[in-house]
C-alpha cells in the first residue's frame, strides 16, 4: 500500500460524513486521511479471502468489488461495494476472527484504508472518533438488517428494485450474473423481473 491524495470527489465524499454527518471538524478528517494508504488492485484480485483476519477498514476511491461466500464449488454473492461506499469483512473485523467471506475486485479498484490498530489507537487519542466508528457500525448493521429482511418477506421481483436504489447504477456497473447471485435467483429469472420492471413503468 502507498500513501494518496485524493481527487475531489473522494474528498467531497469523506468531508460530507466527517462535517455533515457526524459533526466533526477538518482538523479529524485531516489527521485520518494521514493515516491512511491506498490498496490497488486488479480485476480479479482479492481485498480479502476467506479464512484470514481483516485487519482494514475502507472506502472505495474508485472501481467495484463484490463479497462472497463459497459453499463447495457455488458461490453466493452477499453484498457490492461501489464507489463511495465502505469496504471490510467486519465481523471478522470485530472479533479478530478470520472471515468465510471473500471480497474480490470486479474492476481496477482503489481503497483507502486504516488499519485496525490506527483506528484505536485514533479513538484512544480523540473519543470524538467514536463518531466514525458509530457510523460504520451503522452502515452494516443496517444493510444486513434490511437483506436479511428482504430475503425473508420478499419476492425475487420485490428485492429487485430496493437493489437498484441502494446501487443506483448497479445494472451498468456489475454483470447480471452477480446481481442475480445475490438476489438469490438464476441470471434468465432475473432477465425476466428486468422485461417485466420495464413494461410495468
Amino acid at each position: 500500500m502507498k500513501r494518496i491524495h485524493l481527487n475531489q470527489k473522494a474528498m467531497d465524499f469523506l468531508k460530507d460524513i466527517f462535517i455533515n454527518k457526524l459533526g466533526l471538524e477538518i482538523h479529524h478528517l485531516e489527521k485520518f486521511i494521514s493515516l491512511t494508504k491506498i490498496k490497488t488492485l486488479k480485476k480479479k484480485e482479492f481485498l480479502i479471502q476467506e479464512g484470514t483476519v481483516c485487519e482494514f477498514i475502507g472506502f472505495v476511491v474508485s472501481g467495484k468489488l463484490r463479497s462472497y461466500v463459497q459453499n463447495d464449488s457455488v458461490e453466493f454473492n452477499n453484498d457490492f461495494y461501489l464507489q463511495n461506499s465502505l469496504v471490510t469483512a467486519y465481523t471478522s473485523y470485530l472479533t479478530r476472527n478470520p472471515t468465510n467471506c471473500n471480497i474480490e475486485a470486479l474492476a481496477d479498484t482503489g481503497i483507502i484504508c486504516i488499519t485496525y490498530k490506527q483506528f484505536n489507537a485514533l479513538i484512544e487519542e480523540d473519543v470524538r472518533f467514536l463518531k466514525l466508528a458509530k457510523y460504520i457500525s451503522d452502515v452494516f448493521f443496517i444493510k444486513k438488517c434490511k437483506r436479511e429482511t428482504s430475503f425473508l418477506k420478499n419476492s425475487a421481483t420485490e428485492r429487485f428494485e430496493p437493489l437498484c436504489k441502494a446501487y443506483p447504477g448497479i445494472e451498468q456497473e456489475i454483470s447480471q450474473y452477480h446481481i442475480a447471485s445475490y438476489l438469490g435467483i438464476k441470471p434468465e429469472s432475473l432477465s425476466r423481473i428486468k422485461l417485466l420492471t420495464y413494461i410495468n413503468k
